[in-house]
């Protein structure tokens, strides 16, 4: 069985993933539950470029997000993983996956930020932070240390990873159930977790 590779660096990586939670952790401390200036300037542009090109797009990426097109998504990543006995890889995506939405869950409990007036959608729970933004961040990061070699060669893959990540982003806010920060910190939540599992798997195989 060949060793799993996810990063180049991986006590660095668990450092970012670390960092990027504990500044999840001081936003929800320090961000109000109301909307920061730039979330109002923000919802309102958003009001302001309405199409129905837009909405369908916001409303597909609303769809990959929850029920059974993200469950199917999940699976096939896990099939594929099993398919070909990536353990340890199948291991770190499923402790990666469903921590995600347990923080995700956790701070919007504990911040209880309420949500932008008109939504388009009719989310469950809190504003803080966004677990669509949360699932993009993890699920999208994983797959690039899944599925490519670790290196330069990558970098057209964290490019597709992160405009991936932004247009979930842009989603939540053009559907008017998330304040830009949520939608920010939610992906920042996401990378995190990935990050901070991926590296730890791959330093604990190799300790």
């Amino acid at each position: 069985m060949r060793a799993e590779r996810f990063v180049s660096k991986p006590r660095e990586a668990v450092w970012a993933g670390a960092a990027l939670l504990a500044a999840v952790g001081l936003g929800a401390i320090l961000i109000p539950t109301g909307p920061l200036g730039i979330d109002q300037s923000w919802a309102d542009a958003m009001k302001d470029v309405h199409s129905g090109f837009l909405r369908h797009v916001a409303l597909v990426f609303n769809s990959l997000g929850v029920g059974l097109l993200r469950w199917l998504t999940l699976g096939a990543v896990a099939g594929v993983l099993l398919a070909v006995r990536r353990w340890l890889a199948l291991a770190a995506f499923a402790v990666a996956e469903a921590l995600a939405p347990l923080l995700s869950s956790l701070l919007k409990v504990l911040v209880d930020r309420p949500r932008p007036p008109g939504g388009l959608v009719h989310p469950v729970g809190s504003s803080y932070p966004s677990g669509h933004a949360t699932y993009a961040g993890t699920t999208a990061v994983a797959l690039v240390l899944l599925f490519t070699a670790a290196g330069s060669a990558r970098r057209p893959w964290w490019i597709a990873a992160g405009i991936l990540i932004v247009v979930m982003e842009w989603s939540r806010t053009y559907l008017q159930v998330h304040w830009l920060s949520d939608v920010v910190v939610g992906a920042a939540l996401g990378i995190g977790i990935a990050l901070l599992v991926f590296g730890a798997a791959q330093l604990r195989r190799a300790a």
